[in-house]
């Protein structure tokens, strides 16, 4: 039964709500631990320091109303049209729109491929989209609420999305077709460019679902890493979703939704009239929303610029390799091939639920996929020693389990 709470008849005052707080903060996983999850991700200290000063200085503004301040619509102008340069974007302009997360983000590119498809394919009256099977469980949610049919589609040897079994899948009430960069179950980028050929092939939208990779990918493949291309610089690409509250290190939540252009970008503004004020346009779905998450997704960017996101790609990466070989040494192990900073892994002789337990215990945010079954990690550049803080509590772990010691059963959920 759930506990019932009620307001305070009296005020708890400053240092009594200030200290349960403190309470709260103590419950959650310690600093290196708790960090290894994008739902924690912060970077190192110092952009914490400066992306908190800066979410300070806008904490009190709503940016639903941002033509009432200036400032914040040049900071939001300008943090737009960074991310859409970023995105190989740029010489189409400012193509883009700041939403809440990622999950707003596939929402209104799924809206505006709707609205497309109702001008330029009017004869469709029961929409589908087509992705592969890996594709993020928000893109069931989004066809959920807008009243389109989601068709996945097997994923080929390579965890990819299988461009054949695509374009079979295409029927005459298809209108987009989505792949990821990088998948979140797999960690690996699909092949846009041969979805990209399909998509122009049939006419249909092309949504790529950069919500991990997007702001971590384009410094990644300057390091010199190869990577598939999955941005506007495919040609057939129409919008694409990066979350800025991941790889770009801002604060929660922020995310971009970005368009090939203008005219794409058109059918996702919705303008009611009906009712006594003005049309009510706003940049997302959601109205009311914090004008401190784009001050300090401004500050992100431009404290760290591109030899910064470069240096962190480049800890990042290294980390990652480390982690890779450290987890094959361990026996019985086997880590997929990833492109970034998402590692998944295997077990041969025990199952994951019992190390993603394990490892639980131990105060790691640990998930999986179900999928086939594997443990799931998403690497922040924090330290070198949360590479080895993770391997040595793996070890324990997998020792644990195979002396016959018990676990708790963990679950391979990262959702609530």
């Amino acid at each position: 039964m759930t506990e019932a709470f009620n307001l305070p008849g009296k005020g708890l005052g400053k240092d009594r709500v200030l200290s349960k707080l403190d309470e709260a903060l103590a419950m959650e996983p310690d600093k290196l631990r708790g960090n290894m999850s994008c739902y924690a991700m912060k970077g190192t200290e110092e952009i914490v320091d400066v992306v908190s000063a800066a979410y300070q200085k806008y904490f009190f503004l709503n940016g639903v109303a941002r033509r009432f301040f200036p400032g914040l619509q040049k900071l939001e102008l300008e943090l737009t049209g960074i991310a859409s340069d970023i995105l190989s974007g740029g010489a189409e302009g400012i193509n883009a729109n700041v939403t809440s997360g990622g999950t707003e983000s596939i929402f209104c590119a799924l809206h505006a491929a709707r609205e497309w498809a109702k001008k330029t394919k009017p004869h469709i009256k029961e929409p589908e989209i087509v992705a592969p099977y890996s594709i993020h469980a928000t893109f069931s949610k989004g066809c959920h609420y807008l009243g389109l049919k989601l068709v996945r589609t097997p994923v080929g040897a390579d965890w990819r999305a299988d461009a054949e079994a695509i374009e079979k899948a295409i029927t005459p009430n298809t209108i987009m077709v989505a792949g990821s960069a990088p998948s979140w179950p797999y960690g690996v980028i699909d092949h846009i460019d041969q979805l990209a050929a399909v998509s122009k092939k049939h006419g249909l939208w092309l949504h790529v679902d950069a919500c991990v990779g997007g702001f971590l990918s384009p410094f990644v493949s300057k390091l010199g890493y190869d990577l598939p291309k999955w941005d506007f610089s495919v040609d057939g690409v129409t919008s694409i979703s990066a979350d800025l509250h991941k790889y770009g290190y801002a604060a929660k939540g922020i995310s971009i939704v970005a368009w090939r252009s203008e005219e794409y970008q058109q059918y996702h503004y919705v303008s009611p009239t009906d009712w006594p004020c003005s049309p009510y346009i706003t940049q997302a779905f959601t109205g009311s929303r914090p004008a401190s998450a784009v001050a300090a997704a401004w500050a992100a960017v431009n404290y760290l610029g591109e030899d910064g996101y470069m240096a962190y790609a480049d800890r990042a990466m290294k980390a990652k390799a480390r982690l890779v070989e450290g987890l094959k040494s361990i026996e019985g192990l086997s880590p997929l091939n990833t492109d970034l900073l998402i590692v998944v892994y295997g077990a041969e002789d025990i199952r994951v639920e019992q190390i993603v337990g394990g490892l639980s215990e131990k105060g790691w945010t640990s998930g999986g996929v179900m999928d086939p079954p594997l443990a799931h990690l998403v690497l922040d550049p924090l330290s070198d020693d949360v590479v080895d803080l993770y391997l040595e509590d793996l070890q324990a772990v997998v020792e644990q389990i195979r002396t016959g010691g018990s676990t708790a059963e963990g679950t391979l959920s990262y959702a609530d």
